[in-house]
């Protein structure tokens, strides 16, 4: 896989940062005592809905393959107007403003700007808008109380019906039904990868002008402004023997190898997302390159990675699901004639 993809490899494969949508409210009382499949999927709506309507702000910690990472979130709603602001804390200086569908990412080491627009992606504190399709292939409990970052959370597991896709360990916060924490569960139940806040302040008003003023001030830097063209898998010439069980198709982009550059065509993959109402899985198509590609698979936290070649073609399939289920995705994917 070419390196540039690396950008794009967290966006669709787990819960981050991010914007969701929502419904109704649930009442708690059938957390506790049991819910029916619509109760369920009522509750993963109220996840949505805090994560979209509530202005809060704090740092939020991620642990993945032994790898530690953390960063400054704020999310304020303005009416009908989302605006976020994160800041990386490690590594690399990096921030990223959103304000709606435009996101704004800022490399300030390299004087560097990309914007661009983009849908709003299930990222944590949200969850996937198909959370009733979530519930065909894992099933949702109550196991309990606990508390985050000074909040009271009702603790909410989410165990997968098949081996084809990782457990889902939840805490929401008990008044807003904000998510405070997420785990990623192996076959084990041993914690693969975690995303927490340390601290959060829900609520409250946050100045608008503290996302839209850096989205305005760009004098110094480089803009790129790299697009991603909707298309059709089929229009492309690839797809599916059989379907993999559980996932659907949800998005396929036409998308820039390196999102820092302003490449032509023939510096874009084709990027298809599938998704089983909770996880993601990204497959990739790109140009085979033999001085660059070598056939590989990676692991990190829940992450899966399987890099391979297609004919002229090379293919890189990353998920945070088993590496059985990326194994499946690339013995199915196919060119069409």
């Amino acid at each position: 896989m070419n390196g540039a993809l690396l950008p794009w490899r967290r966006q669709f494969g787990r819960l981050g940062l991010g914007m969701g949508v929502g419904a109704a409210l649930l009442s708690w009382a059938s957390l506790v005592t049991g819910q029916t499949p619509g109760d369920a999927g009522q509750w993963l709506q109220r996840i949505q809905k805090a994560a979209a309507d509530r202005s809060y702000q704090g740092t939020m910690m991620t642990s993945a393959g032994g790898v530690v990472s953390s960063s400054r979130v704020a999310h304020i709603c303005h009416g009908r107007d989302r605006y976020e602001r994160i800041e990386m804390l490690d590594g690399q200086v990096r921030r990223q403003y959103r304000h709606n569908g435009v996101v704004l990412t800022l490399w300030p080491q390299t004087r560097v700007a990309v914007l661009e627009q983009q849908d709003p992606v299930t990222d944590f504190p949200a969850l996937p808008v198909s959370s009733q399709r979530a519930l065909e292939s894992y099933e949702l409990r109550s196991i309990g109380m606990d508390r985050i970052a000074g909040y009271e959370a009702e603790v909410l597991m989410l165990k997968p019906r098949d081996a084809l896709r990782y457990g889902q360990r939840l805490w929401a916060e008990r008044d807003s039904g904000l998510l405070l924490r997420t785990d990623t569960l192996g076959p084990r139940g041993e914690v693969l990868e975690s995303s927490a806040f340390t601290d959060l302040s829900i609520g409250g008003k946050l100045a608008a002008d503290t996302v839209l003023g850096p989205m305005k001030k760009l004098e110094g830097y480089r803009v790129v402004r790299p697009q991603a063209v909707r298309t059709q898998l089929e229009a492309e010439g690839w797809g599916l023997a059989r379907s993999v069980p559980g996932f659907q198709l949800v998005s396929c982009v036409r998308r820039p190898l390196d999102p820092v550059t302003d490449g032509g065509p023939a510096d874009t993959a084709l990027q298809a997302v599938f998704s089983d109402g909770l996880t993601h899985v990204s497959v990739f198509v790109e140009r085979f390159d033999p001085q660059r590609h070598k056939p590989m698979r990676t692991v990190l936290g829940a992450t899966n990675t399987m890099m391979s070649r297609n004919g002229d073609w090379w293919i890189t399939i990353v998920g945070d699901v088993p590496m059985a289920t990326v194994q499946q995705f690339e013995s199915v994917w196919q060119r069409k004639p």
